[in-house]
């Protein structure tokens, strides 16, 4: 049994580092895994008040990550992030979309045959959940035009139009059991960047609700493209809208989309796994020495440092960007900035 020594920089509020995909893969696989304050290992990701805080650390770096973010490969010596980037064996394409992990490999052979009176058990149209606005203001203006035909649900904190406030936690059922209830789901990403598919997509699925989805066109290498609405297919937003209410007003073609397979390729979670598995033990299987791939001298050495530097000096810090760019700006961009 190997030891490996690991520790975490840069993660998010309530991270915990023994349930975690590294760790628990690592455990897994018959590691011995210490989270020490000696780590051989950083697990690096984007959060935290000082976000290249992880440049201080000299170890081999991990960057295991699942946002809008295209990991820095001078800086870093491996990857797993949401974008298909490719660099010999430096870097793994997890889309967002696969989490909760149990949610996502149940879809591969779900059994999607709905009776006719599937449709009737759905007390309301759709629903849209959102915390804020997208890039933009493409959710928004979407959510508004689609209700001028019918209410929309919104119990989400952003454009909140539900009896007393009440809100749904999308870490929790709570999401999940409400969207049941709909049939169709606005699935819209913060942003549209090629590559970048979130759970959005997979949520309403999972739920039983037909998605209407804004976003990555790569959408549609992953998931059926006859079995949801991705308004990239359609010339406006009114046209989408259209579409919306000819499957609304005809259960049987609803249904027809509804029964659609999940998955282009309903073996690809498993594989996908596997795959996942094979590079996270490739890496700790290597001799320590042997495990670094970013070049730690010259140019990068240079600009490694320069970050370090920065954040040592408190420039680099979510206080200071906020000061900067205005937090109506952090904002629009999905980031709460410092509260």
């Amino acid at each position: 049994m190997k030891t490996v020594k690991l520790n975490y920089v840069g993660v998010f509020d309530g991270f915990n580092p023994k349930q975690n995909l590294v760790y628990d893969i690592l455990k897994g696989n018959g590691y011995d895994v210490q989270i020490s304050d000696d780590p051989d290992y950083i697990i690096c990701d984007v959060f935290g008040e000082n976000p290249y805080e992880w440049c201080k650390y000299p170890q081999v770096r991990i960057m295991y990550n699942g946002e809008n973010f295209i990991p820095d490969l001078n800086l870093i010596d491996y990857a797993i992030c949401t974008y298909p980037i490719s660099l010999l064996d430096r870097c793994f394409h997890l889309p967002a979309c696969v989490w909760p992990r149990s949610h996502w490999l149940s879809l591969a052979h779900r059994d999607r045959a709905y009776p006719p009176e599937f449709v009737s058990r759905k007390p309301y149209f759709a629903n849209f959940i959102a915390s804020h606005e997208s890039e933009n203001g493409i959710r928004g203006d979407f959510f508004r035009k689609l209700c001028q035909y019918k209410r929309v649900e919104s119990p989400g904190t952003y454009l909140n139009n539900m009896p007393n406030g009440f809100t749904v936690d999308w870490t929790d059922e709570s999401k999940t059991e409400f969207q049941r209830k709909c049939k169709f789901t606005l699935c819209f990403e913060s942003t549209k960047s090629e590559g970048f598919v979130t759970e959005k997509l997979m949520d309403a699925f999972y739920a039983d609700t037909i998605p209407v989805y804004f976003g990555s066109d790569t959408a549609k290498d992953i998931f059926n493209p006859n079995a949801f609405i991705h308004c990239s297919d359609y010339d406006s937003f009114d046209a989408v809208i259209e579409k919306i209410k000819e499957l609304d007003q005809n259960d049987e073609q609803y249904l027809e989309m509804l029964r659609q397979p999940v998955l282009v390729d309903p073996d690809y979670p498993e594989r996908l796994e596997r795959e996942l598995n094979q590079f996270i033990c490739h890496i700790f299987d290597q001799p320590l020495e042997q495990a670094y791939r970013r070049s730690r001298v010259f140019h990068p050495k240079r600009y490694n440092d320069y970050l370090t530097r920065a954040v040592d000096s408190e420039q680099l810090t979510m206080k200071n960007l906020t000061a900067r760019m205005g937090q109506k700006v952090l904002n629009r961009l999905g980031h709460p900035g410092r509260k």
